[in-house]
């Protein structure tokens, strides 16, 4: 095989990767394939970066275009973290901010009059 191919193979796989990403049990998992692909990837770039200038320059092109649009999956996929984790934050903020009103009432039974929810 071809340095060329496997790249274009790596690439490929990227690609459909990050167009499925997964719920959370699975996640973690989905990141190192794509950190492990990306990073197999960068390495074959990196061995045979002089032999590709002999290759077809519509395979180099394909190839360019398949990176801008995986640079632009992660960038995405980034933003979406952002949000998740903003979200997260707020409601750890909001869960903090609650105050028991029943807390200076001498009673065991106030949990029973407000509860958090």
């Amino acid at each position: 095989m071809r340095p060329i191919d496997e790249i274009i193979l790596k690439t490929q796989r990227l690609k459909d990767l990050l167009a499925q990403v997964p719920e959370e049990p699975t996640y973690d998992t989905w990141m190192d394939q794509i950190h492990e692909l990306l990073d197999d990837r960068e390495q074959l770039l990196s061995a045979h970066g002089p032999d590709l200038a002999a290759t077809d320059q519509a395979v180099i092109r394909q190839l360019v275009d398949d990176s801008q649009q995986i640079a632009r999956l992660i960038e995405a996929e980034h933003q979406r973290l952002g949000m998740t984790l903003g979200t997260t934050r707020q409601e750890r903020k909001t869960v903090k901010s609650y105050v028991d009103p029943y807390e200076d009432v001498d009673s065991n039974f106030s949990g029973l009059f407000d509860q958090q929810t």
